[in-house]
């Protein structure tokens, strides 16, 4: 009796310590630097990280900021980005994400086209068609779901997010803006095709100012986070009386808070989110990701009490087109 015991609980023992965690079962994605698409006579690159098996899965375009690129957007460059954790979310959800590479500029900076009069310093490629062509291209070589495709974009890449919401709406079932609002002065065609929309802004951004007005080193002028807020409310026609979730201030020495406003009920199930990061800066919260202090210097304070791309995400993953 006393040997039968023993060995059930040997077996017992055995049979759970032995157990994998779960994410360890996730296949290694695949990931692919420098691919190459040709738009207007103009070899674009990008990098892609898939599951093994793509067919079927969402798919994440990232897009960088002006003066940045696609090898810093996946943590390559110098200094921390909160960019980078896409690629490690994807692993565990099983998605696709693309990361373009901006063109250069007049001043020789990496950027995007996003159609603003007033911004000088942008390249004037079509960005638009580079995007379009792109996904056509991942939708041929890797089966994704064309009615889960979402994108996210970083100051200038917020703004050119903002411009493909505009322009191409029928292929994106949601974006999120990061560290920007809508232009004042634009030539991008406007729609009224309902789209979900995600905000995330610092109050007191030195660059990009929250309540509107002239960006840093005369790179245009923009409306005001609540101005850009409302106009999506309207186009999707959500509830205008948001659900306020305040967010635990984890790091205290982060000189910020977050609150959240949901705006729900949309037509075709759409809504419109505002994180507004009080006392935020010109940067991406991160909890792992953390910009050096000379760098917060220039750029504003960070929170670290959420991680962006695991709040974008949560937002992202039940939205169909």
């Amino acid at each position: 009796m006393r040997i039968s015991l023993i060995i059930f609980l040997l077996s017992f023992f055995l049979l759970f310590s032995c157990k994998k965690d779960e994410s360890e079962l996730i296949p290694n994605p695949i990931l692919k630097l420098d691919e190459t698409i040709s738009v207007d006579g103009i070899l674009r690159t990008f990098h892609i990280q898939h599951p093994q098996d793509s067919k079927n899965k969402p798919l994440v375009v990232l897009l960088h900021g002006h003066g940045g690129s696609s090898d810093q957007s996946i943590g390559e460059g110098l200094g921390k980005n909160p960019q980078k954790i896409w690629l490690k979310i994807a692993q565990e959800q099983e998605f696709i994400v693309v990361v373009p590479n901006g063109e250069l500029g007049p001043e020789e900076s990496r950027g995007w086209n996003d159609c603003r009069t007033d911004a000088i310093g942008n390249p004037s490629t079509d960005d638009v068609k580079f995007i379009t062509n792109l996904l056509e291209k991942i939708e041929q070589e890797y089966s994704h779901d064309k009615g889960r495709v979402y994108i996210t974009g970083i100051s200038n890449g917020a703004l050119m997010t903002q411009r493909l919401a505009e322009e191409i709406p029928e292929k994106i079932a949601a974006f999120a803006s990061v560290v920007n609002s809508l232009p004042e002065n634009s030539i991008c065609i406007e729609s009224d095709e309902v789209i979900s929309a995600l905000y995330m802004n610092g109050t007191v951004d030195p660059l990009v100012p929250y309540g509107g007005g002239q960006i840093s080193s005369n790179r245009g002028i923009v409306k005001s986070t609540d101005e850009s807020i409302l106009y999506w409310i309207q186009r999707n026609q959500t509830d205008t009386t948001p659900i306020i979730e305040k967010f635990d201030n984890i790091n205290i020495d982060d000189n910020s808070t977050v609150e959240k406003a949901t705006y729900k009920n949309g037509l075709n199930n759409s809504e419109v989110i505002l994180y507004k990061i009080i006392g935020g800066g010109h940067t991406e919260p991160s909890k792992s990701e953390k910009y050096s202090q000379i760098y917060k210097t220039i750029v504003g304070e960070q929170n670290e009490d959420i991680e962006m791309a695991e709040e974008i995400w949560k937002f992202f993953k039940d939205k169909i087109k």
